[in-house]
């Protein structure tokens, strides 16, 4: 019969075939090894069905499909009509040649269904339909049982699984055929299942199960069997290695007697099933594949005795995307260190949604989209076992918003520190309608327009910024506790029209770094990775610079006076202070540390942290920060020689490599000035936000004085248990209870609990609190750790361990920083330190930023540095290359 037999690239077509294998004509298309395939077209069991429909309708018309007793008995007889119809005419013939024709010789081959809807909609193995284990598969078949095990397959489509199926979802079997495909039979001695995403969570880990003998083992779980866990940041692979006592074979003495559950041989039970590399080999083929397809995918595959890797189906992982939450804090950590109090984590979250709706309005995204997406705004981070998280998958849908997310979605990723383990595993592509390519280029002129006006819109953001606080400042002054509480929403409201200006910054500098790095690869892919980071010194110093400067002259300063020194060394900070702000050390050194106070007192350590004092609500914090530095001798020339000299080291070496090209010579400064002009904004716009913090501190802790006046709270200090619409609300009438003192004994003993530290990077399923992982295994005994470099040079020197910045510190020359994450009230310490490693962080973040700013070789992102490294070992750092070598132990 003309069309029943489908072969060669007409497999391609899924509508035909089915998704099944369809996929496997596109693997073998891409020159995957797939087993020799032929289908016949499900238009045959559709004119099959036609002879027995009146008969097939009577019964689903008496069949109730709650009734698993009726179910079975409908199955049963629907299956056994289809197994007496006859096959349409020139069928069989067609069948055995097909056979002859592909399988010559004979041979075994296995025979398998594949459910195809007649709308030509989705089937079975498509992201909307699995269908999963309701249609019939039959292996080791021959010549002579084929066309059985064809009608086998046929009947299938009316089996008790797939009637359930089908009925549950309110459809009707006259919707649906099977298409059957004849494979030839690979004898495999190992099989395994890999899932290029963890099917539990939706991460983009890949998770391998192997075992001995074929896949049917595997799949329905009837053999013990290993399972390898691949992360996808580093690769590292964690077993877990069964005692495999048996598999599933054909007995190769009686290949007609079908499957059997065999034992294994002593010697062949406890070994893996896959070495190390046949799982790397097999990880990669899934990784082709996920891109072929372009989702996760759950792939089964065989390894015959030659070590062929055969791929005998692949189909997409079926994830309940609307449950998937994405959690990471490799970035957010460095702002929000440690546990994170309930006032903290409220407004960091008004922050969050307030910066980022005024970022995406100013990306031209209409209100009313705005509108639809107010809980991904108000959910952008989360708090989890007391620590801020990102909430990425808010995130990826916010930004999906922008038509050109697309082509800034990498730049995003990589300006976030997102480990592959946690991306969204779905692709973006550019829209290709007529009106959307429309939308796309009025988008791309927008940012054009906005990225000519950048600079002018960084001024004025700073001056209205500096103006604001101020105005607020003042207003605050003296307000009672009802004005004061007013504040608070009336700068939310400033923040909201202004602040969007910083997050595209950011999308410049992301961007125009990695046009830089694309253009290093390209032009100089022999350079000194060290080169970039010493052109990305001097030029336009920004807010930080300038107030670490000011605290060096403080300290240079001080160095001058002995009596200062001398009380320093002999008085607790806090008496000292007070002795300055009487005068015991003269007018001009009092005038500059309040000069210091007034322009920069919200830098200081865990500066976003509202129940964390800064050096405006304690000034013996700056007191302590300059003593360190007078003792330390360092002085300003000398910061600002290190800068000259790498910088100009950088731009003699860059002149040598680029002498016969003086057009990329051009083009890279223009770059990297770019780059250092987003960079010294993106280093104010940071300092405002301290502010807008630090003011946040002020007035939450004279609102507690008031609550805890009124015997609403214990103590002052109990106000940073609430919430930013608690104590608002308590003064405005809006809260919802008048009992804080009880939110907040509930609040503080969580606080104090202080839970295990969750890992940097995972993905929930289903409700966030039911889904939290482990924390995870620790490995110790690496020598070589790896993160990213983000300031060349390599050092040699001491590691200190530094968990609480506040604690007493051993000091040395040649002392090696190692934190979890630093903010910008570290950089004391950091410029104290001949190098730095932290375990979170970009090649953006604060950290590396200061690294190259002030020539210390950096490297973040080193997971679980703070307990690899013992404090007190000798390590080596490579700035350029993101290495850590362990050289020995504790001296």
């Amino acid at each position: 019969m003309v069309n029943s037999i489908i072969e060669q690239r007409n497999l391609l077509d899924e509508r035909s075939v089915g998704g099944k294998f369809s996929r496997q004509a596109r693997m073998v298309e891409q020159g995957f090894s797939v087993p020799k395939f032929f289908c016949i077209s499900p238009d045959v069991h559709r004119r099959l069905l036609d002879t027995i429909r009146p008969d097939v309708e009577k019964i689903l018309e008496q069949l109730d499909p709650t009734s698993p007793e009726q179910l079975s008995t409908a199955a049963e007889e629907l299956r056994r009509l289809v197994h007496e119809a006859p096959v349409p005419p020139g069928v069989t013939e067609s069948l055995y040649a097909a056979f002859d024709k592909h399988f010559p010789g004979g041979g075994l081959v296995s025979v398998r269904s594949c459910i195809v809807r007649r709308d030509g909609l989705p089937g079975e193995d498509s992201e909307q339909d699995a269908f999963a284990g309701v249609s019939d598969s039959f292996l080791y078949v021959d010549r002579a049982r084929l066309l059985d095990r064809v009608r086998d397959c046929w009947s299938s489509g009316l089996g008790t699984q797939a009637l359930l199926y089908i009925l549950n979802r309110g459809m009707s079997p006259d919707e649906f055929a099977v298409s059957v495909g004849v494979q030839r039979m690979v004898p495999g001695t190992r099989s395994f299942v890999l899932f290029t995403c963890d099917p539990r969570t939706g991460a983009r880990d890949r998770v391998l199960a192997a075992g001995l003998g074929i896949g049917e083992g595997v799949v329905q779980e009837k053999v013990p069997v290993d399972h390898y866990f691949v992360d996808r940041a580093g690769g590292r692979i964690s077993a877990r290695v069964v005692r495999k006592d048996s598999a599933v074979r054909n007995d190769p003495g009686r290949p007609e007697s079908g499957l059997d559950i065999l034992p294994v041989p002593a010697d062949q039970q406890l070994p893996p099933a896959l070495t190390d590399e046949q799982v790397r080999h097999i990880v990669g083929l899934g990784d082709r594949i996920e891109r072929l397809f372009g989702s996760p995918q759950d792939i089964e595959g065989t390894v015959t005795d030659d070590g062929t890797v055969h791929i005998l189906q692949s189909r997409p992982v079926v994830l309940e995307r609307e449950s998937q939450r994405l959690w990471s804090n490799a970035n957010i950590t460095e702002s929000f260190p440690g546990v994170t109090t309930a006032l903290t984590y409220s407004f960091a979250q008004r922050f969050y949604r307030a910066d980022f709706r005024d970022f995406y309005r100013r990306l031209g995204v209409p209100a009313k989209v705005l509108d639809r997406h107010e809980a991904d705004l108000n959910g952008m981070i989360g708090l989890l076992n007391g620590r801020v998280y990102y909430a990425i998958d808010s995130w990826y849908r916010l930004h999906r918003m922008s038509r050109l997310f697309p082509v800034w979605r990498g730049s995003w990723e990589r300006m976030m520190g997102l480990s592959p383990s946690i991306a969204d595993s779905r692709p973006d592509r550019l829209p290709r309608r007529a009106v959307s390519v429309a939308d796309v280029t009025a988008f791309a002129a927008r940012i054009a327009g906005q990225r000519v006006s950048h600079d002018r819109a960084a001024r004025r953001f700073l001056r209205w910024w500096n103006t604001t606080i101020e105005e607020h400042r003042a207003a605050a002054d003296d307000a009672d506790a009802l004005r004061l509480a007013r504040l608070v929403p009336s700068l939310w409201r400033e923040v909201g029209d202004h602040w969007g200006v910083t997050l595209v910054n950011d999308f410049f500098l992301q961007t125009t770094a990695d046009i830089i790095t694309a253009l290093f690869e390209r032009w100089l892919p022999d350079a000194d990775p060290g080169l970039r980071a010493g052109l990305l010194c001097g030029g336009h110093e920004n807010r930080s610079v300038t107030i670490m400067m000011s605290v060096v002259g403080l300290a240079e300063e001080t160095r001058t006076r002995p009596d200062l020194m001398a009380a320093l060394e002999s008085k607790p900070a806090d008496e000292v202070w007070q002795g300055i702000v009487r005068g015991d050390h003269g007018p001009e050194i009092a005038r500059r540390f309040q000069d210091h106070l007034r322009h920069h007192g919200d830098r200081g350590l865990q500066e976003l942290k509202l129940e964390v004092p800064g050096p405006r609500q304690d000034p013996a914090q700056l007191l302590r920060a300059v003593a360190d530095y007078a003792r330390a001798t360092l002085t300003r020339a000398e910061l600002r020689a290190r800068e000259i000299t790498a910088r100009r080291d950088a731009e003699r070496e860059l002149g040598r490599l680029l002498v016969a090209h003086p057009a990329r010579r051009r083009v890279l400064r223009t770059l990297l000035d770019q780059q250092r002009r987003y960079t010294a904004f993106r280093e104010d716009s940071r300092y405002c936000r301290s502010e807008l913090f630090g003011f946040a501190k002020d007035v939450f802790r004279r609102l507690g004085e008031d609550l805890a006046s009124r015997g609403v709270i214990d103590r002052a200090q109990d106000v940073v248990h609430l919430t930013h619409d608690e104590v608002l609300g308590y003064f405005d009438g809006t809260a919802v209870t008048d009992d804080l003192r009880s939110l907040v004994r509930l609040r503080e003993a969580e606080f104090d609990a202080r839970p295990s530290e969750l890992p940097m990077d995972f993905a929930t399923m289903g409700p966030v609190r039911d889904a939290l992982p482990d924390t995870g295994q620790v490995h110790l005994d690496d020598e070589v750790l790896t993160g990213l470099g983000s300031s060349g040079g390599i050092v040699q020197g001491t590691a200190r361990i530094v968990l609480d910045p506040h604690e007493p510190l051993e000091r040395s020359d040649d002392m090696i920083l190692v934190a979890r994450e630093t903010d910008p009230g570290w950089m004391f310490l950091m410029l104290a330190a001949r190098g730095i490693v932290v375990e979170r962080g970009t090649m953006l973040s604060h950290t590396a930023i200061t690294g190259r700013k002030f020539g210390i070789p950096t490297v973040v992102s080193v997971p679980h540095a703070t307990k690899r490294i013992t404090d007190g070992a000798r390590i080596e750092l490579d700035g350029a290359k993101g290495t850590v070598r362990l050289l020995d132990g504790p001296e």
